[in-house]
């Protein structure tokens, strides 16, 4: 099965945002639903990224600092 994301212009376009939380973005857009909402586990994340589980927390804080994504439940909402 392919997977694939719609990723918003904003997020890769903003120079303040690092490049690993902008391609976390993009991997949370591949899980995301049609209402923008996804829910892979961190561990998952960090699997499928090659990344410490430490290491994505800090890219969804810095996505949610930025009101990229926000935590709606055990769900991530892509803003």
């Amino acid at each position: 099965m392919k997977r694939f994301g719609i990723v918003n212009h904003d997020v890769i376009s903003d120079p303040d945002l690092s490049l690993q939380a902008k391609g976390l973005y993009s991997l949370l857009a591949c899980y995301a639903d049609n209402a923008r909402y996804c829910y892979p586990s961190i561990s998952t994340l960090a699997d499928v990224s090659n990344k410490s589980t430490t290491q994505i927390s800090v890219y969804i804080k810095e996505l949610k600092s930025k009101k990229y994504i926000k935590r709606v439940g055990k769900k991530i909402k892509l803003v």
